[in-house]
């Protein structure tokens, strides 16, 4: 059992800048997509008045660039608008909010793993990536079709994890 300052003090302090990376795609032309990498971090911050342990993450993306194309059938036409070269930019992105419960006699290190794991899947990803829209050449807003393909989190070199 620890009591609840030393848990703020331990996930304020092993749980800082954790690096993660995604695999994702984005549409370049008609039924033609081409993936991309974005490297990010995330942190996890403990509210003690609110008793949730919160989540946030930040990421920049790869170099993203298209062409303006169209396609046109009997039936439909598509316009796939320019996106001059430019990056997915995420930053302190609140991803998930956990409340923990009080007192703390279970093993807080697999409560924040387990936190991790629900907050950073393919899924809650791509809910983030579907509302990100890239600025076109006109100036209005664009979206490329991103789909998040993989998340993988860099568990041994983003944080110093010492068990008292």
């Amino acid at each position: 059992m620890v009591d609840e300052f030393e848990f703020f003090r331990n996930v304020q302090a092993y749980y800082q800048h954790m690096r993660f990376q995604v695999q994702f795609s984005y549409r370049i032309l008609h039924k033609t997509t081409k993936s991309a990498k974005a490297c990010g971090s995330f942190s996890c911050r403990v509210n003690p008045r609110t008793q949730h342990v919160e989540y946030q993450m930040s990421l920049t993306s790869e170099t993203i660039a298209r062409p303006f194309s169209e396609k046109g059938s009997l039936l439909f036409s598509s316009q796939y608008a320019e996106i001059p070269p430019q990056a997915v930019v995420i930053d302190q992105y609140p991803i998930l909010k956990l409340r923990y419960p009080v007192p703390i006699n279970y093993d807080w290190y697999a409560f924040i793993f387990k936190g991790t794991q629900e907050a950073f899947t393919v899924q809650s990803l791509q809910q983030v990536f579907d509302k990100y829209r890239f600025t076109g050449a006109d100036g209005q807003e664009v979206d490329a079709g991103l789909k998040v393909a993989s998340v993988s989190i860099d568990w041994y070199n983003g944080m110093r994890r010492t068990k008292a």
